[in-house]
């Protein structure tokens, strides 16, 4: 009996030793470690920054000045230019339009330069205000970051708190269940010694309900044990779980935090890059305005005779111009209807060749019918008749292919004509037995046999 009473709480302690093993070890120093070097390295990082922004700094002072010293060598370079090929024309009229050829490039370059300069203010402004919002964007993360570092240790502290309790329960559970295995063998002891004095039904009875007396108790007793064990496995493992997320989650942040600066290290570059581009482009619109401003001087100021002349000239060119659109004019008429002609004559040519083909295509079909009928015996003198005409046929082909447009149509009448008496003439039945030899000889020579029909005079 004392053996199957030891037996559940026995199961129950290495249950709840096994748990214990399962459990990992907490590291909170490691983790103090790692945060102390997190913020040495974003020191480090942000010194570096300021260096790196400081030396940009200086290479963009040092880069204006120089800049500057190009500007001016460029200003005096194109003013060079241009008074060499003003003076390399001759005339003022020749002069006056090389001005202003050259001022209708410098202004729609300044026109360009304006719209580049005003689509990089608007990119450079949507840059900053990204930067704003990614700026918040990191230090909300970095709250986040800090708030979940001092949650991340107040759980590891609870966890270790946890442990440190669960070790006491372990041992005050180990010491209670080695007192009631004393206890139990003692009422054991005692119950075996009451059973081997008394031998009376009495006795026996009182046995009896001792022994159930002491199985209830240890049934209640254990059951109290793998309760109070299962208690205490669904605390750990609900603290292991939320440990498990929250560090996931710091890691999850951590990785967005340093994204968003990485990505606020981009902008922030870009953005210089962008101020630099600007700073140029406004160099180059300045210099295009003074330049525009110094040759409209210089051109204004040269003379008004200029002007006046080239008023007459331009009243001279517009009336020219008038007299050229209007004889543009007739020409564009004559030459439509031309092209109305012609497509007209196009038109006609190709109705005449769907005629001419749809009369061969007649022709063929009654040289069909005529072999169909020699071949039943009854064609002889048509056959010799239809070898004559195809070699004339030949003939006209012949002269259709060498003669020009005119003659064309006067030979698509002549044949149009040879070929309507071919069909009268096959059209026409006959009848009765072959014809003699003389009468084929006849009819070849082209000679007509009076007063026969079939093979009969009449």
């Amino acid at each position: 009996m004392a053996a199957t009473a030891q037996s559940p709480i026995s199961q129950t302690t290495s249950i709840t030793n096994g748990d214990t093993q399962d459990l990992p070890p907490p590291a909170p120093a490691a983790k103090k470690g790692k945060a102390k070097k997190d913020k040495q390295l974003s020191a480090e990082e942000n010194a570096k920054l300021v260096q790196a922004r400081l030396s940009q700094l200086e290479q963009e002072k040092a880069g204006e000045k120089n800049q500057q010293a190009e500007v001016d060598r460029e200003v005096k370079k194109a003013t060079r230019d241009l008074n060499e090929l003003i003076n390399s024309v001759e005339g003022p009229m020749s002069r006056l339009d090389l001005v202003q050829r050259k001022y209708e490039e410098l202004l729609g370059e300044m026109k360009k330069l304006e719209r580049d300069y005003a689509k990089n203010k608007k990119r450079a402004d949507q840059l900053q205000k990204e930067q704003d919002k990614s700026k918040s964007e990191h230090n909300k993360t970095a709250t986040m970051k800090d708030k979940l570092e001092k949650l991340c240790r107040e759980l590891t502290k609870e966890n270790k708190k946890l442990k440190d309790e669960n070790k006491k329960l372990e041992e005050t559970e180990k010491q209670a269940r080695e007192t009631i295995n004393e206890r139990l063998d003692q009422m054991l002891y005692d119950v075996q010694e009451v059973m081997n004095s008394k031998t009376t039904t009495h006795s026996e009875n009182l046995h009896l309900e001792l022994d159930e007396l002491f199985k209830t108790r240890c049934k209640v007793l254990a059951d109290q044990a793998e309760i109070r064990e299962t208690h205490f496995k669904a605390i750990l493992r609900h603290r292991d779980a939320e440990i498990a997320h929250l560090q996931a989650r710091h890691e999850v942040e951590r990785r967005r935090a340093d994204a968003e600066a990485g990505r606020c290290r981009t902008l922030t570059n870009q953005v210089s890059t962008f101020s630099h581009t600007e700073a140029e482009l406004r160099g180059q619109l300045n210099i295009y305005v003074e330049k525009f401003k110094q040759q409209v001087e210089d051109t204004l100021n040269n003379s008004n005779e200029l002007f006046l002349t080239f008023r007459k000239e331009m009243e001279e060119m517009s009336k020219k111009t008038k007299r050229l659109e209007k004889e543009n004019l007739n020409l564009t008429r004559k030459h439509d209807q031309t092209n109305r002609n012609i497509l007209e004559m196009a038109e006609e040519r190709t109705r005449d060749k769907e005629d001419l083909e749809r009369l061969r295509k007649q022709e063929q079909q009654m040289r069909n019918i005529i072999k169909t009928m020699q071949e039943q015996g009854r064609g002889g003198p048509i056959q010799q008749e239809i070898v004559d005409e195809e070699g004339t046929e030949s003939e006209y082909d012949e002269e259709y292919e060498d003669e020009d447009e005119e003659e064309e149509e006067e030979d698509d009448d002549v044949s149009y004509e040879g070929e309507e008496e071919l069909a009268a003439e096959i059209s026409k039945p006959v009848f009765g037995p072959v014809p003699p030899p003389e009468m084929v000889a006849n009819k070849s020579n082209g000679q007509k046999t009076p007063g026969l029909a079939n093979g009969i005079r009449h």
